[in-house]
């Protein structure tokens, strides 16, 4: 039997797998951002989840040539800042309707984006808050730029 032989990083049934985890841990985030942003009652847990479903959204439309100036990303760029005030002042309600709203541009943004994107985001992002106390608006800042692309 002749069998093709494919090096580690060309193996299309590793591909496949890695692209279904990312998939996965992505429709995972999404998942509970979304439940925070809609009936959560913790500020911090909502400020996590939104904030690296956001941070990974953007470096991925970023790479994927996604324009700054779109409104969904826009939108984005209004989410991180009211992630911002709410991780400073604790006001839940007040910021919740920029929240959601920055929630339904990542759904729109989600289908422009690559698995290979998205998951080289997600890498990033674990750099980041590996060397740094935290995430913060300039950090989204600097990733819709294209610095931490």
């Amino acid at each position: 039997m002749n069998r093709r032989k494919y090096p580690a990083h060309r193996n299309p049934v590793a591909a496949a797998i890695l692209r279904a985890g990312i998939r996965r841990d992505v429709a995972d985030l999404k998942t509970t951002a979304e439940l925070q942003a809609w009936t959560g009652a913790d500020a911090s847990k909502l400020v996590n989840a939104a904030g690296r479903m956001m941070w990974m959204v953007a470096g991925a439309a970023v790479a994927c040539g996604v324009s700054d100036d779109s409104p969904d990303v826009r939108i984005i760029r209004g989410m991180g800042e009211a992630l911002g005030d709410l991780n400073a002042d604790g006001r839940l309600e007040q910021h919740r309707p920029a929240i959601q709203s920055g929630l339904m541009a990542i759904e729109r943004l989600l289908p422009l984006c690559s698995d290979w994107a998205l998951g080289t985001a997600a890498l990033k992002l674990d750099e980041l808050l590996a060397t740094t106390a935290g995430m913060g608006t300039a950090d989204l800042r600097a990733v819709l730029d294209g610095a931490h692309a």
